[in-house]
């Protein structure tokens, strides 16, 4: 008689399935045969477009061929976060989190991370509010962006036991009018101890990268680095709903950065058509399509550097009235941007907190 036992986990073959689905493997072609979604440093996000009735489109993600030209350290480097990243993802399973589809090798044998495919990102949602004079974010958006995030924290630093290192509103994806808000970016994501804490002394290869414009304090002072980074970050998005800028530069005159507006406009190629790339920005690789990958985070960083002290909490905007609905969402931003990390709250307590809120107003 054959023993019984627990059987055996199949695993899961997105590629396979995708076949069975009526979809073609995954084939990546050259990038001017893909929409440009965005970039980052020395990656290009692609949109590929899949054959079959029910195959939706995947983000496709890249070290640049630019940097592979220029500097072939870094493009190793970049090319091992992309590595790591579907490492990552592909452990995670949140609905707040993009989803993983696979890796693979495009057909100049670059390690190729395909992903869930979402409309946009916060941060170009802002840029265009900002540009267009709209003011803050509705309330109403705003509310479902932090609780969707927070429940994304709250799974990576307590079941996950990860700190994603880079919270910043363009690592934030948006589907349809804010139906689902999705973190995104794990490439250079840290594993997390029991206490919540990056243990570097057991890692000495392990690094904190993060984006200096919404690094929390304890990062510039060798304090302790942990989950409660993530939150500060966090703070700062929740800032820039209402600002409409990056954190630390809203009272920066614009004409003290006209020499970034260049990049700026570049910045606003996530979702741009091709003929508005080529306008705005003249450094655009013609023969790959690819953008030139100065980042304008690292230009508004360096430019303001001797100006401003990063690592703190910016003040509001004092131009706009606030009705009472944003009352939970100032509050929130206060919270999470305290300066002494046990004094902010955890990804639950943030969630919770607009349920209760949501509890409130619909009993009333």
């Amino acid at each position: 008689m054959q023993e019984s036992g627990t059987p055996q986990r199949v695993l899961r073959n997105p590629q396979s399935e995708e076949v069975k689905k009526g979809c073609s493997p995954l084939n990546i072609p050259p990038s001017p045969f893909m929409r440009n979604l965005g970039y980052g440093t020395g990656v290009n996000v692609y949109r590929l477009e899949r054959s079959g009735q029910t195959c939706s489109p995947w983000a496709v993600k890249r070290a640049s061929h630019r940097i592979e030209q220029l500097n072939h350290d870094k493009y190793a480097t970049l090319n091992n976060r992309i590595v790591k990243e579907a490492e990552i993802l592909r452990q995670l399973q949140h609905p707040n989190i993009i989803g993983f589809r696979t890796i693979t090798k495009d057909c100049n044998g670059v390690d190729a991370l395909a992903m869930e495919c979402c409309n946009t990102s916060l941060g170009l949602i802002l840029e265009r509010r900002f540009e267009e004079n709209e003011g803050p974010l509705p309330a109403i958006q705003t509310k479902k962006l932090i609780e969707d995030i927070a429940k994304a924290l709250d799974y990576l630093h307590t079941e996950a036991r990860l700190l994603h290192g880079d919270i910043k509103s363009y690592n934030v994806l948006v589907k349809g009018e804010f139906e689902i808000c999705k973190l995104c970016d794990f490439g250079v994501s840290l594993p997390l101890d029991e206490t919540g804490h990056v243990d570097f002394a057991k890692d000495s290869k392990l690094e904190y990268v993060g984006t200096l414009l919404w690094s929390a304090p304890e990062t510039f002072k060798d304090g302790k680095i942990g989950s409660s980074c993530d939150i500060f970050s966090f703070g700062l998005v929740i800032y820039e709903t209402i600002a409409l800028v990056p954190p630390h530069t809203f009272e920066v005159e614009q004409n003290e950065i006209e020499d970034l507006n260049n990049e700026e406009k570049c910045s606003n190629a996530f979702g741009s058509n091709d003929d508005t790339i080529k306008q705005n920005c003249p450094n655009i690789d013609e023969t790959n399509n690819e953008l030139d990958e100065s980042n304008v985070f690292e230009s508004l960083e360096n430019f303001l550097s001797d100006e401003l002290v990063y690592g703190n909490r910016p003040p509001l905007p004092g131009a706009f009235d606030f009705s009472d609905d944003y009352n939970i969402i100032i509050e929130l931003f206060y919270l999470c941007t305290n300066e002494i990390p046990t004094d902010r709250p955890n990804g639950k307590e943030i969630w919770q907190s607009l349920q209760r809120e949501k509890e409130t107003t619909q009993s009333e």
